[in-house]
């Protein structure tokens, strides 16, 4: 499995990092912080034969990544396991969805998790994982509490291999920042 990700801007990094602190914290479900997950928006996720050939398809849809804001307003829930931030899904978002689902679906031997087709992807930002039931309704009050709409700005895509998690690739602004 190869994820196609969107990465934020600092201040963005610093306020979704403080929202997936407090769940943790608050929870005790550190699945985030434990697996060094950092805040990120996968645009897609998919299966290739090596990483050689999915570096090449990472290279071939960069050159159409651009950078620009989302508005994050709402918060949300997979059931049972995920609380997320909710990403209103504009007409930049589904463009570079569009765009990366067609290098990808062009390429025989790539199988795209159904989840990322063009018009069957929901943008969000994982605040909690794994959570129990017990776990999600604490965090939904904790959100509840602590989330505030927010305008952020996307400023590098990354290639990587999760589990465990390993970037092959980034294009963009650098991600380090300061918490």
């Amino acid at each position: 499995m190869y994820l196609i990700t969107a990465y934020f801007d600092n201040n963005t990094n610093i306020k979704l990092q403080h929202l997936i602190d407090e769940v943790a914290m608050t929870t005790g479900n550190d699945f985030m912080i434990k697996n060094d997950v950092v805040p990120h928006m996968t645009i897609s996720a998919f299966e290739q034969r090596s990483d050689e050939r999915a570096i090449q398809l990472f290279d071939e849809v960069a050159d159409t990544f651009k950078y620009d804001d989302i508005m994050i307003p709402s918060i949300g829930v997979f059931l049972p396991y995920v609380i997320y931030a909710e990403v209103v899904l504009n007409e930049y978002l589904q463009t570079t969805v569009s765009d990366v689902y067609d290098v990808l679906s062009q390429d025989g031997e790539t199988r795209i998790n159904k989840y990322y087709y063009t018009f069957n992807w929901i943008p969000h930002i994982t605040i909690g994982k794994t959570l129990d039931k017990v776990q999600l309704q604490e965090a939904f009050k904790v959100l509840q509490d602590k989330f505030q709409p927010m305008k952020a700005t996307i400023v590098s895509f990354g290639l990587s291999k999760p589990n465990p998690m390993r970037n092959l690739r980034i294009c963009g602004e650098d991600l380090r920042y300061e918490m």
